[in-house]
């Protein structure tokens, strides 16, 4: 029983009056009217059948209904008194009742209960509680068909439950069932509030934090399988090891996780999308043949890539759905800026499809997310410069769930790109604030002209490892900022001499000082051989974006693009040696792995270590640097 945790979390006194009253500024507890003898905060544990399948493959003799582990938290409140509620999802592999830190989109939700919202937290298909062996599902990656079916169904029951649990209905609406409910989480837990606001007309408000737009893109970003998506694989791979300790998973994706997981011995086989199409569809992959189309099928329709481009084609989602268009919900999207599994640039195409239809739509970035432990990343600060995402968070949902017009919420900017400096993180972090997100190179008052028509690079077995550094443009004065999202018109692979696999160019931002080169962010990019003049994986045609970038910069820094023939964030195969890095993911992996299948993380017959050579041509390079205070809207928040 997981009751113990939240238990100890709503002990007598967390709250000790009612909630009629707005909090000062959008911060702290809500004082309140009092009432005489407050109901004692709750916690109440259900599991609910949903009439959704446990599976929609035949091959698992899925089950006709699926049990939802929920958990229903309740603060002190008057009788009678009805409370907007709030949604909370999980990040993969956690499940209801993981609380990793202090934070709101890390588990914990005293900051809610004390402002007087009701929560509401469930077990995803495939995690904690909800598998097959206890009734439950597997996990589908938030197939709209399923899991967002799950989330629409315990709204449902929130609604008929109301009374019991002290949630704010809202019968005059038009809407069936209809209830003051806003979402919250970050990742796995941040993609579903945006499936979830596309398919349910209830959902008031959504705040996703560090989550993706397409997870093509975001696994294979140019085609090329990126280091983060094979750590995630370990979960699925792990369940099947110690049963009930990973993530229970439908075949198709337990295929994948066999072939490019930690623990695969064909990992170093699978470089790229290709690769991975043809193994997957092998007579021998296990647990069967996965086709390409049927692995793109879950990944892509869990988008809102998709649902952008099936509406802008005029099409149904195919889910059910009354209207396939989106509507105006109200978002405030936050993302870390050295996130390196999903980039800034998926919250910004996120952002841009919600802003599109008129809603309120924000857009934070921050030094937290998911960072890589065999780079030697760091989770960091949840803040832009000044502002502080848990604040800006409190005040949005106070907005639009008890329409509190705070100072608070006032101050959340529309867009604030924080600016750790890469080349000394002890430096007072900062951040740019403005009206929009800059894209590619900027003009006007304030920009710094960085465009290059073309360029290119060479890169071989010698230069390989350290990159090849080409500049783009020098800087002139200090208090400039690289800020936005970097653009290309094209860039084209090809191999190099001497080259015995496919080519794989691998591109950075980078900023030189003095000798010095520092990879923005932490950010690369890979792209296979062949011509690119759009983002593989998304379905934006004629629209080629590097992952959005903030870095504060020097009178003299140079500032260009850098290019790889390895790197860390693209490796096909994990050293045995830096298993124990994978703790910060998992806690314990490295004790539950027997010692045969550590061998399989070292490169196999020397493959790996085949010398990634590759010639390169960009056009039309755009970088968005800028002048905070002159430039247009722009502020400078440290």
């Amino acid at each position: 029983m997981r009751i113990t945790l939240w238990g100890g979390l709503l002990v007598a006194g967390l709250l000790s009056a009612c909630h009629s009253s707005s909090p000062p500024d959008g911060a702290g507890p809500v004082p309140g009217a009092r009432c005489d003898s407050p109901l004692p905060a709750a916690v109440r544990e259900e599991r609910l059948s949903v009439g959704v399948p446990s599976d929609f493959d035949a091959t698992v003799n899925p089950m006709p209904t699926t049990l939802i582990p929920i958990v229903v938290l309740m603060p002190q409140r008057c009788p009678g008194e009805a409370l907007p509620l709030v949604l909370y999802g999980h990040g993969f592999s956690e499940n209801y009742s993981t609380v990793n830190s202090d934070k709101l989109d890390d588990g914990n939700m005293e900051p809610l209960l004390r402002r007087g919202y009701v929560v509401i937290r469930f077990d995803q298909r495939g995690h904690g509680d909800n598998r097959p062996s206890q009734g439950g599902g597997n996990a589908r990656l938030l197939d709209p068909n399923a899991e967002i079916q799950d989330a629409r169904a315990i709204l449902d029951w929130a609604y008929d439950h109301a009374a019991e649990i002290g949630v704010q209905t809202e019968p005059g609406s038009g809407i069936d069932k209809d209830l003051r409910v806003g979402t919250l989480g970050a990742s796995y837990g941040g993609a579903f509030q945006m499936l979830l606001a596309a398919l349910d007309r209830r959902i008031d408000v959504i705040a996703p934090d560090r989550t993706f737009h397409d997870t093509l893109y975001s696994a294979a970003p140019g085609d090329a399988v990126k280091t983060f998506a094979r750590l995630l694989m370990l979960f699925i791979q792990l369940d099947e090891l110690v049963p009930g300790q990973g993530v229970t998973a439908t075949p198709a994706l337990r295929t994948v996780a066999n072939l490019i997981g930690p623990l695969a011995p064909t990992a170093n086989l699978v470089r790229t999308r290709a690769d991975l199409v043809r193994l997957g569809a092998s007579p021998v992959a296990q647990p069967r043949p996965a086709s390409e189309q049927e692995v793109v099928d879950l990944l892509y329709r869990n988008s809102m890539d998709y649902f952008e481009s099936r509406q802008a084609a005029g099409q149904p989602w195919g889910f059910g759905e009354s209207s396939a268009r989106l509507r105006p919900v109200p978002a405030l999207f936050t993302q870390g800026q050295r996130d390196v599994l999903f980039n800034v640039t998926e919250a910004y195409w996120n952002a841009r499809y919600f802003a599109a239809t008129g809603a309120d739509v924000r857009v934070i970035t921050h030094e937290d997310g998911h960072m890589n432990p065999l780079a030697g990343q760091a989770r960091g600060a949840w803040a832009c410069g000044k502002v502080d995402v848990q604040q800006a968070l409190l005040a949005w949902l106070d907005r639009y769930l008890k329409n509190i017009d705070s100072a608070a919420f006032r101050a959340i900017p529309r867009v604030c790109i924080s600016l750790l400096d890469s080349s000394d993180p002890e430096l007072a972090p900062a951040g740019v604030t403005l009206p929009a997100f800059p894209v590619g190179a900027l003009a006007g008052a304030g920009a710094v002209p960085a465009r290059a028509a073309r360029l290119s690079a060479s890169v071989n077995a010698l230069n390989a490892g350290a990159g090849v550094f080409v500049p783009v443009t020098t800087i002139a004065g200090e208090g400039r900022v690289l800020a936005g999202i970097p653009r290309l018109g094209r860039i084209t692979v090809t191999p190099g001499a001497g080259n015995l696999q496919t080519a794989i160019a691998i591109v950075g931002v980078a900023v030189r000082r003095d000798g010095q080169l520092h990879l923005v962010n932490g950010q690369v990019t890979a792209f296979v051989e062949g011509d690119h003049d759009s983002n593989r994986g998304v379905d934006h045609p004629g629209e080629l974006l590097l992952p959005g970038v903030g870095q504060q910069l020097q009178d003299g820094d140079e500032v260009g693009l850098v290019f790889y023939g390895q790197h860390v964030q693209f490796a096909p195969v994990l050293a045995a040696q830096n298993v124990g890095g994978l703790t910060s993911i998992l806690p314990g992996v490295p004790a539950l792995l027997p010692a045969p299948i550590t061998t399989a993380l070292n490169p196999l017959l020397g493959l790996v270590n085949l010398p990634n050579v590759y010639e390169v041509t960009l056009t039309d390079v755009g970088l968005p640097i800028l002048l905070p205070g002159v430039y247009p809207g722009s502020r400078l928040t440290q």
